[in-house]
């Protein structure tokens, strides 16, 4: 429901809050999570805290149907649904329970290429686990 968009805003941005340039990372220059390769209308290195509010709640709460779900499964879909849009939507669907859905994500990041899993599959892994703290 809309009124978890702040928890959720707040939990993202404990996660995805730095601005980062990784060579590793397809999304490139990215600030609040928000990537610059998916966003190439948007100055992202000049990206204010309430420009990247506005575009989470527009292109990913909004979108996924985050305003559909009870807390914490609106808050657990958005979240995920930033790092993996909607395969974190099939994920909740298909999952019989928080429990579940985690361990679908992990599934998914495991199988990831070499390069990504790298790369990546720490930062990942933290996420949920932060996720999971951050909801209970």
């Amino acid at each position: 429901m809309r009124d978890n968009f702040p928890k959720g805003i707040d939990i993202l941005f404990d996660l995805e809050g730095y601005k980062s340039d990784n060579p590793n990372d397809k999304g490139g220059l990215t600030k609040y999570g928000i990537a610059q390769a998916y966003h190439p209308d948007i100055d992202v290195a000049n990206l204010t805290l309430d420009q990247a509010k506005e575009i989470y709640l527009k292109e990913y709460w909004i979108p996924l149907g985050c305003d559909d779900r009870e807390y914490p499964f609106d808050v657990v879909l958005f979240v995920q649904g930033v790092n993996m849009w909607l395969r974190a939507k099939t994920y909740l669907d298909q999952s019989h329970g928080l429990l579940d859905f985690f361990m679908l994500n992990l599934n998914y990041y495991a199988s990831r290429s070499l390069d990504q899993r790298k790369a990546f599959l720490t930062g990942w892994c933290n996420r949920l686990i932060k996720l999971y703290h951050a909801i209970k």
